[in-house]
């Protein structure tokens, strides 16, 4: 009997194939279609798809052809329409199909999954692309940012369904991911078993836009540069796995990168000898700069060279400062002073509290010029800030806008209350 009833199905379908309008004759001319689905819903893609598919049917059938010759078929219609949905949409049943001939014909279609259903999806994350040094970084951020995604495309769907869902759910499971994770791709391929899904997700760069190259840069208030510079390589080591890494994932995800040089930092023998805390902080692109900001928790030492240039400026000095931190925040320190045109020393002694990561306030006493001043900075980022300075001694005010340049040579744009001014460039030795 079933296969009587696909047969004149088949025979209704290939007769209006055939057929066409005599002149004159009212056709078809549009198609409102109504899809439903019984049980779990699967995707919205999926159900897009079978809405799709199950128009491109009703359309072949019924569009273009003579109202007249329909309403004859009608009552076989439904059953024609079920045959042929059967056939293409594999996973999915027609339970009902229901025509309303007319110029405008409404058609409502109920479909109902067949056979088991996926109910579970793992997803197994292939990161051979990265450094193991960030494998759980860039596995984490796959399950959490895409993996719900990617679980949804599958759950709900019939095994039956794979074979014409599976290029739709990997092409969408690949969007989903490199959404996620900018920079990257990936090659997705689904296995079922019973009802679980297996969806193998191998991450490969998206673009040529890698980090190919990794430089070092130092800063410090405490530690002269010519120390630090010798631990280049080792930090240069640290930041490696970055190499070969997609720049917009590095940009993207660069405080959390950060913070994994900086538990390699924390644990560098030298670091935790001098009690040195040491802050990474990136600048990304093809070649990605680490710039580490360290510090000692006890003293600070530096060595400067001033050259002034201005009509009002003072001579060239070179500054050396050595301090030993009495609390978190509070440095007491010696300063020395040489001027070497007209030779001249001075020592200066002082204190200064560092009221927030980017104020601090000082004051101090020269002892052979018996004068004191008191000053506070202001950093605005990484590499500006503003200085203002008031010499009790003799009244005078004195402001400074600073820029680094780089961790070798800063400049200053310094203005008085004595209406003088002039450019400084300090050299830390």
């Amino acid at each position: 009997m079933q296969y009587l009833q696909l047969a004149a199905s088949l025979s209704i379908a290939a007769a209006l194939a055939l057929s066409g309008p005599a002149f004159g004759q009212a056709t078809v001319q549009r198609i409102e279609l109504e899809v439903n689905i019984d049980g779990p819903p699967p995707h919205a893609v999926i159900r897009e798809r079978l809405r799709a598919t199950v128009q491109v049917v009703i359309e072949r059938l019924l569009t273009g052809r003579p109202l007249d010759q329909l309403i004859t078929l009608q009552p076989r219609l439904g059953e024609t329409i079920a045959s042929v949905v059967d056939r293409v949409a594999t996973g999915y049943a027609v339970t009902s199909a229901s025509v309303q001939v007319g110029v405008i014909s409404q058609v409502v279609v109920r479909l109902q999954p067949v056979g088991q259903l996926i109910r579970q999806v793992e997803i197994a994350a292939d990161v051979r692309a990265v450094h193991p040094r960030l494998h759980t970084m860039v596995g984490g951020t796959l399950q959490q940012s895409a993996g719900p995604e990617i679980r949804a495309l599958y759950v709900g769907l019939p095994q039956a369904a794979m074979a014409w869902a599976e290029p739709i759910l990997e092409a969408q499971s690949r969007e989903a991911v490199e959404r996620a994770l900018p920079g990257f791709t990936a090659a997705v391929r689904a296995r079922v078993r019973a009802e679980i899904a297996q969806a193998e997700v191998a991450l490969l760069p998206r673009d040529t836009r890698v980090i190919r190259n990794i430089g070092v840069r130092f800063r410090s208030s405490s530690i002269p540069t010519m120390l630090l510079d010798q631990h280049g390589p080792a930090v240069a080591s640290m930041a490696e796995p970055l190499r070969g890494l997609p720049v917009a994932f590095a940009q993207a995800h660069h405080a959390a990168i950060e913070a994994l040089i900086k538990e390699d930092l924390a644990a560098y023998p030298p670091a935790r000898q001098y009690r040195i805390i040491a802050t990474p902080a990136l600048d990304v692109g093809e070649t990605t700069y680490v710039t580490v900001v360290a510090d000692s928790v006890l003293y600070r030492g530096r060595v400067e060279a001033h050259l002034n240039i201005g009509a009002q400026a003072p001579g060239p000095a070179v500054i050396g400062h050595l301090g030993r931190l009495s609390a978190p925040n509070t440095e007491a320190f010696l300063e020395l002073r040489l001027v070497p045109t007209p030779l001249s020393l001075d020592w200066s002694v002082g204190m200064q509290i560092a009221a927030s990561p980017s104020t601090t306030v000082g004051a101090a006493y020269a002892i052979v010029a018996r004068e004191t001043t008191a000053w506070l900075t202001v950093r605005a980022g990484l590499d500006t800030g503003v200085r203002a300075s008031w010499n009790l001694s003799t009244q005078s005010y004195e402001g400074a806008f600073t820029y680094r340049f780089n961790e070798f040579l800063s400049g200053e744009l310094i203005a008085t209350s004595r209406a003088s001014w002039w450019l400084r460039l300090v050299s830390n030795l």
